[in-house]
């Protein structure tokens, strides 16, 4: 399907039906529109296969499946941040676990950077958190003022606009990467920050470390360390994940950098992230980059 037509008319219109209904309707859609995307399975069918030596053929065929169906659930979701605005509306979208670390470092005055993975309907937790009365604010790659990333127009059209109602929904700041970050450092006294376990790209000025990461030596950049030591903020990781009951944040333990090297940070982030991934193969975004993180230098 051409995307302006994806973007503009068929997710608009799924978003009218009653939720259930339409994200059964949008996975359908997925399921036949893979044919559309085989050398992108081939591609996460061969990373797959790389990590998990022992699991059939068929089943990285269902794995890959489940992943790209996942992708345009994930799309849906840009429409319902528009309409999810009550706490039990949101309640009934998507369920928070351990929500209480977040709460009470910021009721004890604690800055507090959340981390995950790119990995399942991550954006979906700001959603719920916003409904719990804490604002979210995050960097991202996307935003910028040109498509220096060379998406089809469409695509660039539409993450555009997801990151605006994203920041409506949020309320909280979203910085471009590669601008002035320093807007980061006050805004962590007013909303939590999200970053994310990304892939290493040239003239990060924050650098990067080698850790093991599904099974050899993996480049991961630094910046979220970084910016925890620096605002001496709590780091409390999170993962989304969905099933057929619906989607679930997992708050995990806060991470208090003060004693940590940056290293020790993105170790102890990236283990997680790794367990995730090995449970959940089929919510991981990055299985295509997965040769670039592996390079040993850019």
């Amino acid at each position: 399907m051409n995307l302006g037509i994806k973007y503009h008319f068929l997710l608009p219109l799924l978003a009218r039906l009653p939720q259930k209904l339409a994200y059964r309707l949008v996975s359908l859609y997925g399921r036949l529109s893979i044919q559309n995307h085989l050398d992108e399975r081939r591609v996460i069918i061969e990373q797959m296969r790389s990590v998990f030596v022992q699991l059939p053929h068929a089943e990285l065929e269902r794995i890959a499946d489940y992943f790209l169906c996942m992708v345009e659930r994930e799309a849906l979701d840009t429409w319902f941040f528009k309409t999810c605005k009550t706490p039990q509306q949101v309640q009934q979208f998507i369920q928070l676990e351990n929500f209480h670390y977040i709460a009470d470092a910021r009721k004890a005055g604690r800055r507090v950077i959340i981390s995950s993975g790119h990995f399942g309907r991550f954006w979906m937790a700001g959603v719920g958190m916003r409904a719990q009365g804490v604002s979210v604010g995050t960097i991202t790659r996307d935003g910028g003022k040109t498509n220096e990333h060379g998406l089809p127009e469409a695509e660039y059209q539409y993450r555009l606009k997801k990151l605006a109602w994203l920041q409506e929904c949020f309320g909280g700041p979203f910085l471009v990467e590669g601008d002035l970050i320093r807007p980061i450092y006050p805004a962590l006294d007013e909303h939590v920050m999200g970053l994310f376990i990304d892939v290493p790209y040239v003239g990060d000025k924050n650098g990067c470390v080698t850790l093991p990461f599904l099974g050899k030596q993996t480049r991961f950049p630094l910046g979220p360390a970084k910016l925890a030591k620096r605002a001496k903020a709590l780091i409390v990781p999170f993962y989304v994940f969905e099933s057929r009951a619906g989607l679930r944040t997992v708050f995990y333990p806060p991470i208090d950098v003060e004693l940590l090297t940056e290293e020790d940070i993105m170790q102890r982030l990236v283990a997680l992230l790794e367990a995730q991934i090995r449970e959940f193969p089929e919510q991981w975004w990055l299985w295509q980059a997965l040769p670039l993180m592996r390079q040993p230098s850019i």
